[in-house]
């Protein structure tokens, strides 16, 4: 696995204390997935599902919704 990856997947672990669905949890998995690290690794590390790793992704390519 690549350094930077491994670095990312630290700051799943970082923010765990937080809890699995906080804002740092989320910004962590999003860093983690830039980082080219295996969706399987971060949901291991993130302590969810693959599903649940994929919905947060998801997130960053949502549409801003019109006002």
């Amino acid at each position: 696995m690549y350094l930077a990856a491994d670095r990312t997947l630290n700051l799943i672990d970082q923010a765990l204390p937080h809890g699995t669905d906080s804002a740092s949890m989320r910004a962590a998995i999003r860093e983690a997935f830039a980082g080219n690290a295996p969706v399987e690794h971060i949901a291991t590390r993130a302590r969810t599902t693959i599903a649940g790793v994929l919905a947060v992704i998801d997130e960053m390519y949502a549409e801003p919704a019109a006002c």
